[in-house]
């Protein structure tokens, strides 16, 4: 056997508790804070196959462990699966146990028995169940979907004990773990071994800067300040988030992570947000941590996606999904009926995408200016979602539901534009009449005409014709 030398075992400190342990054999992250992808992206180093995460599971305002942009570059980038490998999670028992459901709701989502167990109408979650499944991985020894036991091996390690997580192969020795402590581990690789803390000291800080000016909130306006524009795979821009100003009134749509340091460079006080309302539970949507606070949040969501919040509560905080419901208070979104929030008149939808999602019209007068913002939330493509309805992936009503989404009369669009096999196409919007601001990506590469763009992060929009 191959007695590796120095250079076979490399180490790069990618953040504070973060630590990426490169081999020949595999490359093993050590700590999940948010948007660690991104780093390893930004660094042009190799991508982590297998994931350690430390006892506890939260630290400050973030994760630590925000698993699914990982598992996400190792199935569609890496095409892991395809090669033979499955994707590794290193956890103690009752961790991975948790983290287990958490990835199911947000890579495959609820079953409609769940979504109707938790108060989604049964026609609707039906609906939902098909999309999502239709859009899933798939195996194709079987064309089901593939699981989550499917796609991850779970390591349960405890504290004095050792796993091998890859055994020789070729002329490549073996790579083992042990843990020493909540925070601490020895990895080997042959014989050599190097020990990794994972103890968080510093404040997690993001991969980009966050140049903002100060957010207004005086009444007498209708306006959306863009957190971030992007998406969890863009290591130069914030992911999606949202503040609106609602004469004076403030929504939070979607919870980005480091949200309390996009808060700072506002010069926002957290207790100043009067009502949140999440979309969805992917991880660039919500870092569960950062979406809590004393006293919480006025929670808007529809009740499969509340019931996946939950989910990830339970699993990075350690408790039950009934002790969970503490962190919020939980206001239920009833699809296609109309809702009186913070003074404007809000109608919400299900989008299209890998797990339920929502987006929004929004109408508000504001003295006698008229204001009707249309929020896509994550969807599909036109070109997809004709695709899906010839295949059977959803029914004849929800795709002609999506397709009368706009009305013609909207003062400001934001439209999904993020690409790929899961997000929309910003050509489908090109000879719209409406004013439409793309997100959800850092690029569009073309020149836009006169009334389309896409969205900067720190942008304020005006809804107001």
């Amino acid at each position: 056997m191959k007695t590796p030398s120095k250079s076979d075992l490399q180490v790069h400190k990618l953040t504070a508790g973060a630590f990426l342990v490169c081999t020949p054999q595999a490359n093993v992250l050590f700590g999940c804070p948010p948007e660690i992808l991104k780093r390893i992206l930004a660094a042009h180093l190799p991508m982590p196959e297998t994931v350690v995460v430390p006892e506890t599971l939260h630290h400050g305002h973030c994760s630590q462990a925000s698993l699914e942009f990982p598992l996400y570059h190792f199935l569609f980038v890496q095409r892991g699966l395809e090669r033979g490998r499955r994707f590794q999670v290193v956890a103690n028992a009752r961790q991975a146990k948790g983290l287990e459901e958490m990835l199911r709701v947000t890579v495959v989502g609820p079953n409609d028995r769940e979504m109707t167990a938790v108060g989604t109408a049964a026609q609707r979650a039906q609906d939902l169940f098909r999309e999502s499944s239709y859009m899933a991985l798939k195996n194709p020894a079987t064309n089901a979907p593939f699981t989550i036991p499917e796609m991850i091996n779970f390591f349960p390690l405890h504290t004095g004990e050792q796993c091998v997580l890859y055994p020789v192969r070729g002329k490549m020795p073996q790579m083992a773990l042990e843990r020493t402590g909540d925070t601490s581990f020895r990895v080997f690789y042959g014989e050599e071994a190097h020990a990794v803390e994972l103890a968080v000291g510093a404040e997690p800080t993001p991969n980009y800067p966050l140049k903002r000016k100060p957010f207004d909130g005086s009444p007498g306006q209708l306006k959306v300040t863009v957190l971030g524009r992007s998406n969890g795979f863009d290591p130069k821009d914030p992911a999606n988030g949202y503040l609106v100003n609602l004469d004076g009134k403030v929504l939070l749509w979607d919870c980005p992570a480091y949200l309390h340091q996009h808060l700072r460079a506002l010069k926002v006080d957290p207790k100043t947000i009067d009502a949140v309302v999440l979309s969805h539970v992917h991880e660039d949507h919500i870092d569960v941590s950062e979406s809590l606070r004393d006293p919480p949040f006025e929670l808007y969501a529809t009740p499969e996606v509340y019931f996946s919040l939950l989910v990830k509560l339970a699993a990075v905080y350690g408790c039950s999904q009934e002790e969970a419901k503490r962190f919020h208070r939980w206001h239920p979104i009833e699809v296609d009926k109309p809702m009186r929030i913070l003074g404007a008149d809000v109608t919400f939808f299900h989008s299209v995408h890998a797990i339920p999602a929502v987006g929004c019209r929004l109408t508000m007068k504001v003295g006698r200016k008229p204001g009707v913002l249309h929020i896509s939330g994550d969807h599909l493509s036109m070109a997809a979602l004709k695709a899906m309805h010839e295949k059977g992936g959803i029914s004849d009503a929800r795709h002609t539901e999506m397709l009368r989404l706009l009305k013609g009369d909207e003062t400001l669009v934001l439209m999904d534009a993020g690409g790929g096999i899961i997000h929309g196409d910003y050509r489908d919007y090109l000879d719209r009449n409406t004013r439409v601001a793309f997100m959800h990506t850092g690029i569009i590469p073309e020149d836009l005409p006169a009334g389309k763009e896409l969205v900067k992060s720190g942008q304020v929009l005006d809804v107001l014709a």
